[in-house]
Parts: C-alpha cells; structure tokens; sequence
C-alpha cells in the first residue's frame, strides 16, 4: 500500500511541476504582433470603421451613413450607428496605442499624434483619402477593402444590424451606403507599444503567442505525465483515490463523465492561459480591487493547468487499464454494454434457467431480443452471407445445449429410477442442474422417505420393545398373585402366615394397578383426551410444597434436596394435579437413579416469559442412552428392571407437560442428569 501511495504522491508532484513550469514562463515570454493588418482581430477593423463614420458626421452634421426610404427604419439605424460610433470612439480615443488625424476642409482632428513618429517606427500606417465621390485612394500598409464602404459586404456589423432590425435579405439592396467624402485620415500604430492594453495591443498580439504557447504547453504536459503513467504500475494506483473511484465506474459513465469534465477544466485552462497572455486577465483582477493580482492570476493558471493534467493523466491511465488487464476482460467486465450481454449469454447457458417458471419466460425474451439485434446488425452489411454464417452457428450452439440438457434429463430419469426401486440415498453424481424446482424437490422427497424409513424401523422396534416391557411388567405382578393364591390354598397355614401372604398379595395388586394407571394416564395424555383444570398456580410454591412431601424419600435415599428460588412469586396458568404429579414423578425418579450422599438441585427462574425449573443430580450408573428414548413409554435407564418403576414416570412428565403447553426436556453431562421443565407465565 505504501507504493501505491508513493506512486499517487509522484503522479500529483510531476503534474505540479508542469504546472508550475508553465505558469514561470508565461510573464518571460516576449509576444510578437501581427505584422498584416488583416491578420489582426477583426474588431480592430470595425471600430476603425465605427471611427471614420463618427469622424464624417463630426465634419458634416448632415452626414448619414445609410439612407433608406423606411422612416422608421432610419430612425431605428440611426440610432444603432451613433451607439456603435460613440463606443468605438471612446475605446480608440482612450487606447495608448492608436494615433490618427482626421482633415476635412478647414477642420482637423487628432489624437495623441506625433510627428516625430516616423514611417519606419510604424507596426501599420494607413492614409485614406475620400474625394467628393466618396471613392477612396489608400496609402501605406493598411490598404484594407473595408474601409471603402461599398456595401454591408464589407461591413459586417452594419449587415448585422439591419437584419437585426427585421430587414430580410430580398430586400436589404434598398438599403443606400454613403460612402465619407472629403475625408483625409492618417493612422499609425507604433511598434514599441506604450502599454500592453487596450483595443489595438489585445486585437494585434491576438493569438500571435497564447495559441502556440497553449498548444505546446499542453501537449509537452501531456507527454509527461503520460511518461509517467506508462511506467508507473497501474495495479498499485488502482488501490488508492481517485484512481479506485473511476475503476469502480462503468466504461460507458467514465467516457461521459470523465470526457466532459475533462474537456471543461482543459478549455478552462486555455481560457486562464489566452486571457494572461493577452494581457485581459490582471487589469481585470485590478479593476475588481483584489490585492497582488499578479500573485492570483499565477495561482489562478497554475490550478487550472494542474487540474488540466491531473484529469489528462486520469484518462491516460484508464487507457492503460483497459488495455493492461485485457481488452476481453476489460469488455466483459467494465462495459456496461458488455457485461449485460455476457450476462445474458450466461443465462442462455445456465441450465437452471431452464425451468418451467417465470424465468424460462424472461430467457424466451432474452433469445428473441439478442438474435433480433444480431440479425438487424447482420442486415446493415453483407445480409445474406453474414447470416448465412450466423445460422450454422446458432445451429451447433444449439446442438451442444440440447446434448447438455438430455444428459443432465437423462440423470434425473435414472435417480427417479433408483427411487421407484425403494433406494432413497442422494447420489452426488447424479445432481443436475435443470429443473431446478424438480431437483430441490426430489431431494427433499429423499431425505424425508430417509426419515420416514428411520422412524418406522424405529417405531417398531419401540413398539415391539413396548409389549416386550408390557409383558415383563404386567406378569410379574400377576406371577406373584398366583403363587401367593396357591400358597392361600394350603389348609395347614396358619393364621400368621395367612395375614403375611395376604400383605405381599395386597402389595401385587397395588403395584399392577398403579402400572395401568399409569398407563390410561399416558394413552389419555398422547391422544388428547386428558381433562385440564387449569388455574393460576404460584410454581414456586407448588415445587417447595412438593420437595417437602417427599422428604422422607429423598432422606432414605440419602440425598440432600437444595432449592435456589426467586423470592417473588411465578404464576403460571396450569392444572394443579397433573403439575404436582410431573414433580412427583420426577424427584421419584431422582430417589431411584440419584448417586447417595450427593446434592441435588433444584432451580426455579424466570427467564423472559417463561418458568424454568432444572432438576438436576448425580447418576450412580453410566449415562449412556438417547435422552429423547428415555421419555418413551416403558423406557427405563435402568434396563436390567432391577429398580422398582413401572418405566412410564418421565413419559407421564412429558406428556403432562405437553398438554399445558410447557416443554420437558433431559440434559446430559458426564454424570450429571439434568430434567428441565419449562410452563409460559401468565400475562
């Protein structure tokens, strides 16, 4: 990054040394007039002219320049002529550099003129005679038609006005010129010019220095800078302003854009260079009161020339570009025109375009409207062979495409097969890129028979385990039942024994009727045929309370219960029975599978607009199940039976907890068994 910057540092110090190179010679530079009275400024012939027709009307008031049978014409005419004259007058009159002598009959006129300033001393001297006639006889190096006021031919602004004034051209011969007559005048133009002002400096050095000093000014400053940035990298000026800026704008903006900028400032500097040399620009600074206008106009050309060569190099430089990094390249990409055709070129090879939804409409549109622009391009030259060329290859093009689309269709009928066969793995050589709705489709409709397939076997085996449990579960009680009934037979019991066998036989029956009671509890919960009494429940002291009915359970078990609450109160919207059963069933679960002479924990929170309470301990066995299998029915963690349980607590907890829209979720770290329930709080 440092090169780039140096290299904008060195870009900005050689476009600053032209310009100051440039605004040093300008003051050094010694003009040189025009040395034909013809090549001067124009203006300077027509305010001589101006002159001579104010110097007649001076000599004879009766004096008309034009004579025209309109009245209100002539007025109009008239009064246009006396405002040119009295302009042209002052401007001569007051211009250091102008002398001249008016003679008609006994009357003279003069201005500043001296004798002593020889022919030779002269840049221009002019007599002009008039005779009576008005026939003029001229002298010196001024012999200009002009000044014979033939007719408008030969006097422009007098043409000018009188077609300003609605005179159409059919009719302007009715318009009469009168000539001066018995007019003598001499002018001389020094060529040691008294100050470099006025009308006469400005319309003789007019373009005699500016011009070819503009011209090699600027194309001297161009080589330069175009040396420069030749052989500076364009890679590393492209990471740094302005140059990033205009690489990141389209060709079509910057041709535009940078054109006419460009143009702007360069005419500007010309414009800043012509008015210093014609020496317009300082008396102006001067008349308008701003201190050291010498000082201004320098800095005035300096930023304009600099500008001038900072947009020159810019343009320079993006010619570079495109060339450097690749004409192709710099067409695709940075043309506007370009990249829009490649883009749709790029379409029209997508095959994903090619599907039966609104964007195969807009690739219809974009086929028809590129080959109409080719085929009308076509027409503009050699019709006939051009497009000849162009359908053979459209017609391989198109070839190739269908041959890539029937293999990429060919792909899908062979998935669809391998799918009708019940083989609903995703191949990755056989994705294509078609169809794409289809495609998305068909694997979504893979994935999920995957699933589904997954779930069934699972199901089953479930299922299959259930009655499997079922079985164990309700035939160890009823096994116990029946050996005790056959021991109850015996005559020879005795009374003792009898009461002992009746005991164990009340303990089978309470235990085979809790275990299908449990399980009407979980069918009723699955199928949504429970019955809910809800309410406003504080879930705090709902929890305490129960903590402190199975205490002695927890005690027994050697565990030691540690509740961490919220001191206010949580309500939440639930029924009462089946809560207090949830965690029931829970620190049940706790007294059976909890590791003795450890804590556990129990945490109520409130998070959000939600209550969540987290019961967890330490496992005295290995945790090694799926924590979504253990919440199934008849699933136990303890998958030797050994523990006393009917299997169907932590489905019963899920199940309740589902039905009041909470959530009952099983987390598992290392050893540790978390049991998270979560109720939504009443609003």
């Amino acid at each position: 990054m440092k090169k780039s910057y140096r290299l904008l540092a060195g870009f900005f110090l050689v476009c600053a040394l032209c310009s100051g190179l440039v605004s040093f010679l300008m003051p050094r530079l010694d003009p040189q007039a025009t040395s034909n009275i013809e090549d001067a400024d124009s203006y300077l012939v027509e305010d001589i002219q101006w002159l001579l027709v104010g110097k007649m009307m001076e000599m004879d008031p009766e004096y008309s320049l034009v004579q025209c049978e309109d009245e209100d014409f002539q007025e109009q005419i008239d009064r246009g002529i006396q405002d040119n004259v009295r302009r042209a007058t002052y401007e001569l009159d007051n211009d250091p550099n102008f002398f001249y002598r008016v003679s008609s009959g006994q009357k003279t006129d003069e201005r500043q003129f001296d004798e002593d300033l020889s022919i030779e001393d002269c840049l221009f001297y002019g007599v002009l005679n008039y005779d009576q006639g008005g026939h003029l006889t001229q002298e010196g190096t001024m012999s200009v038609p002009d000044f014979s006021f033939l007719s408008m031919d030969y006097f422009y602004p007098l043409y000018d006005m009188v077609f300003a004034y609605g005179y159409e051209e059919d009719t302007y011969m009715n318009v009469e010129i009168i000539p001066p007559s018995n007019l003598n005048v001499e002018i001389r133009i020094p060529k040691e010019m008294k100050e470099k002002k006025g009308v006469v400096y400005n319309c003789i050095y007019n373009e005699s220095l500016w011009a070819p000093f503009t011209i090699i000014a600027f194309l001297a400053g161009t080589v330069v800078v175009g040396l420069y940035i030749l052989l500076a990298s364009y890679r590393s000026l492209s990471l740094v302003q302005p140059f990033k800026t205009l690489l990141g704008w389209k060709a079509e903006f910057n041709v535009v854009f940078l054109g006419f900028v460009t143009s702007m400032i360069i005419l500007l500097g010309i414009y800043c260079i012509g008015l210093t040399l014609d020496g317009r620009l300082l008396p102006a600074m001067a008349r308008f009161g701003l201190p050291m206008p010498v000082l201004w106009a320098g800095v005035l050309n300096f930023i304009s020339y600099f500008l001038s060569m900072v947009m020159i190099g810019l343009c320079l430089y993006y010619v570079k570009y495109a060339l450097c990094s690749g004409p192709i390249r710099f067409l695709k990409e940075d043309v506007w025109i370009g990249s829009w055709i490649v883009k749709w070129i790029a379409d029209l090879k997508n095959p994903k375009n090619y599907d039966l939804d609104g964007k195969l409409k807009s690739l219809i549109f974009k086929m028809v409207l590129f080959n109409t622009i080719i085929v009308f391009v076509l027409s503009l030259f050699w019709g006939w062979l051009l497009a000849l060329v162009y359908g053979v290859c459209t017609y391989f093009l198109l070839m190739k495409r269908a041959k890539e689309l029937t293999e990429e269709y060919n792909k899908l009928l062979v998935r669809m097969d391998r799918m009708g066969q019940g083989d609903f793995s995703i191949d990755q050589d056989e994705q294509t890129e078609i169809l794409p709705a289809l495609q998305e489709r068909l694997d979504t409709l893979q994935e999920d028979f995957e699933v589904a397939v997954k779930e069934r076997v699972r199901s089953q085996n479930m299922k299959t385990e259930l009655i499997t449990n079922v079985s164990h579960d309700l035939k160890t009680p009823l096994t116990g039942i029946k050996n005790y009934l056959e021991l109850l037979e015996d005559p020879g019991l005795s009374e003792e024994e009898k009461s002992e066998y009746l005991s164990r036989l009340n303990q089978y029956a309470d235990r085979l009727s809790k275990l299908i009671e449990d399980l009407f509890e979980v069918s009723k919960a699955n199928s949504g045929n429970i019955e809910l009494h809800l309410q406003s429940v504080d879930i705090v002291s709902l929890v305490e309370q129960v903590l402190v009915e199975n205490e002695k359970l927890l005690e027994n078990a050697q565990l030691i219960p540690v509740l961490r609450k919220p001191k206010d109160p949580i309500l939440c919207e639930l029924d009462g029975d089946k809560t207090v059963r949830i965690f029931e069933n829970l620190i049940s679960n706790v007294s059976k599978y909890a590791l003795s002479h450890t804590r556990v924990f129990v945490r109520i929170e409130k998070v959000k607009e939600q209550a969540i309470i987290t019961i967890q301990n330490i496992s005295k066995t290995p945790l090694d199940f799926d924590p979504e299998d253990i919440t199934e029915r008849f699933v136990r963690a303890d998958e030797s039976r050994h523990e006393p349980g009917s299997g169907l607590g932590l489905a019963i907890v899920k199940s309740f907890c589902e039905v009041q829209n909470g959530k009952f979720e099983i987390g598992l770290d290392g050893d540790v068994f978390k049991a998270i329930v979560t109720f939504n709080i009443q609003q």
